[in-house]
């Protein structure tokens, strides 16, 4: 199993939004038997996904009304193929908590083949959660190939 972690800071919005999205195109393809998607936050407690984002996500025809925020921890590195994060602040976080696996890690943007950073629509409107979840969808979807080759040599 290829396993993608997605981390942003608290692990309520850009995350949680990320992970939704990419296990939807991952169970499109037909490959939940290969791939599993997770998310964490860099700065997390147990909180559910915040209100804009449960919205967004099911106007989308996804849910995260589920979610509860989980802490990154070296512990849930340890069987990771692949960590995006949402920036690079957040990227070299992760880098520093764990660098050995520092080429397993990449920000979704430059993964994506682009530069910048996933803003934060912590504290927005609907609309800039909408748009946030727009540009995440947008990401993965450049991202897709390349995430379907690292799981087939895997």
């Amino acid at each position: 199993m290829f396993k993608i972690l997605l981390v942003c800071t608290g692990n309520t919005c850009r995350s949680p939004m990320a992970a939704a999205l990419l296990a939807n195109i991952v169970t499109q393809a037909g490959l939940t038997d290969q791939i599993t998607v997770e998310s964490a936050g860099i700065a997390a407690w147990q909180q559910p996904a915040s209100a804009h984002a449960r919205t967004v996500m099911r106007q989308a025809g996804l849910s995260v009304d589920e979610h509860c925020s989980r802490q990154l921890t070296p512990v849930r590195l340890g069987d990771v193929d692949l960590v995006l994060t949402m920036t690079k602040s957040h990227k070299q976080v992760v880098v520093n908590l764990a660098p050995e696996m520092a080429e397993k890690m990449y920000t979704l943007g430059e993964f994506a083949g682009e530069n910048g950073d996933v803003g934060d629509p912590f504290g927005g409107s609907e609309a800039d959660y909408r748009r946030c979840a727009e540009q995440i969808h947008r990401l993965l979807t450049l991202s897709w190939e390349k995430i379907v080759s690292m799981a087939g040599k895997k």
